[in-house]
Order: structure tokens, then C-alpha cells, then sequence
């Protein structure tokens, strides 16, 4: 489902959200209407017009970004990038070492998302004087995950820890900084908001109200964005200004799902910080 695709699918009714109470429910969904087949913009797209809540918003755009932005993971299954580390000094980083029996992973991250259902890993690693990324599988020996009782951000999204116990690592495993795509930074924010824009489409026009120019406009700016392959400052520039252009369209948004569905006006009031999760680092960045 590409963006054209996706505003036609709303203006006709063609496009329905499915009801996921449960990351298992989301799994299956994700399963059956093939997400993990798509390019990373329309598994955005379309994973945020499928959603039902935020929860599965903000991981249909975080699959999409791992797609573009580390291009050697696996398309099967689930990934997460573990990056979030341990600041107290009571786990150990996350650390790769050369041993007389090859390279080895050893150490601890802070944050998995979708933990009890990922299946893949993008572990970044200390190696010497740099770092390394490092492709793990779940049940590879050695690892350990476990999630937290009750997130408040996103409850339905399992968030947990990671343990790594000397996980043989092989060379065709590890990757540099070369390997990931040129906008890594901007990745993560372009491709969530671009899924939050199509869910806020997608759930107005299910809800029979209008596709106004204020909620259509970010799914525009993100389909520019993609179409002249934007790179660089350029692209981080963008990506602010789709912030912005979200955060309009945000608030139109929830005053519309308030009058119409109060309960889908709850769970967005609960997780609605995810709008502008990343404002701050943009604005800094797009300078």
C-alpha cells in the first residue's frame, strides 16, 4: 500500500483498522497481511493505517525504519535495535570481544522493543576503540530477554532487558557504521510519524470525518521526502518539518476522535506524547 494507494483506500472506505488488543494479535495481523514484505515506506504507511492504537503505530514505523536503516537485517519476523544501556554502573555494557575462538558478545541492554515476540537483534557493541553492529538471533545461545511487569508508555508494546553471555558472533554477523543508511539519524522519526500520519488518516476516515489539508499534509511532506530521495542536513531539515506538519495535524486530530469514539480518544490521550517524541532532537539537529 503506497500513499496514493492509501488516501483512495480512506476516501473510498476500502480500509479498515483491526482491532489488536494484545502483541500477539498484532503478530498475527502483521503475518497475515504481509507487512514485512513492503518497502519501508508503505510498511509504514500501511502498518499505520491497519493500527488501532498507538502502540502498534510506533512499532509499524520502527519495523520500517530497521528496514532502511540497517539494509542487512533479516525481512522475516520482527527486529529491534539495541542501543539503550545500564547509566548506574550495575550491568555491564554491551561488549565484543576478540577470544582465541572468535569474536564473543557479553553484556547487557536496558531496551528490546517488542520483546516477547522479536526475533531478531541489532545489538551496538563496544569493539576496542569503536562500535560495532552486531546481528543476533533470539534463540542463539547466550542470550537472555526478559520485558517489564507494566510500561507506562505504550503498555501493549512489550519493552524489556537484554543479556548477553559470551554469544558466539561470526564476521559475516558484524557490521560498521559504512553498512547503515545515510540518513541513520533521521530514520527512526521519518518512518514513525509517517505511520502516525497514515493511523490519524485512516482512523478519521473511518470515523466518517473529513480528510482536511491539516491531516493529509504530513503523509504529502513524507511522500516528497521519498520520492527525491532527500539525504543529509536536507533530509533532517525535512523530517522537522514534518514534525511540525504532524503536530497540526495531531491536535485537529484529537479534538475530532474526542467528539467522535471516546474511547479511542483515551488510549490517544494515554500515548499521545509519541507525537512529538522527537521534537527536540530535530529542531536541534535540522539547525
Amino acid at each position: 500500500m503506497g500513499i496514493d494507494e492509501l488516501l483512495e483506500g480512506i476516501e473510498s472506505g476500502s480500509i479498515e483498522t483491526i482491532v489488536c488488543e494484545t502483541e500477539a494479535a498484532w503478530r498475527e495481523a502483521w503475518t497475515k497481511h504481509e507487512l514485512g514484505k513492503l518497502d519501508s515506506v508503505r510498511m509504514a504507511v500501511a502498518g499505520g493505517a491497519l493500527a488501532d492504537r498507538l502502540a502498534w503505530v510506533f512499532h509499524a514505523g520502527y519495523q520500517a525504519m530497521l528496514r532502511r536503516a540497517f539494509p542487512f537485517c533479516p525481512t522475516d519476523g520482527w527486529a529491534s535495535y539495541l542501543v539503550a544501556e545500564d547509566r548506574s554502573g550495575e550491568y555491564p555494557a554491551a561488549v565484543l570481544e576478540k577470544t582465541t575462538k572468535g569474536k564473543r558478545l557479553s553484556g547487557c541492554k536496558s531496551w528490546v522493543a517488542a520483546s516477547e515476540h522479536v526475533d531478531h537483534m541489532v545489538v551496538r557493541a563496544i569493539c576496542e576503540d569503536h562500535n560495532e553492529y552486531v546481528l543476533v538471533e533470539r534463540e542463539a545461545q547466550g542470550v537472555g530477554l526478559s520485558s517489564r511487569e507494566s510500561p507506562g508508555f505504550l503498555p501493549e508494546l512489550s519493552q524489556g532487558f537484554a543479556v548477553f553471555e559470551n554469544v558466539v558472533v561470526s564476521e559475516k554477523k558484524m557490521f560498521s557504521r559504512d553498512h547503515l543508511s545515510s540518513n541513520f539519524l533521521g530514520e527512526e522519526p521519518y518512518h514513525v510519524l509517517l505511520a502516525l500520519s497514515a493511523y490519524m488518516a485512516a482512523q478519521t476516515g473511518a470515523l466518517g470525518g473529513p480528510l482536511t489539508a491539516e491531516i493529509v499534509a504530513p503523509i504529502h511532506l513524507a511522500q516528497k521526502l521519498a520520492e527525491k530521495k532527500v539525504e543529509g542536513d536536507k533530509f533532517m531539515q525535512g523530517v522537522a518539518q514534518l514534525d511540525k506538519a504532524t503536530t497540526t495535524a495531531a491536535l485537529q486530530f484529537g479534538l475530532f476522535i474526542e467528539r467522535e469514539n471516546k474511547e479511542l480518544f483515551l488510549l490517544w490521550e494515554r500515548d499521545r506524547r509519541l507525537v512529538n517524541m522527537f521534537t527536540r532532537g530535530l529542531e536541534r539537529r535540522a539547525k
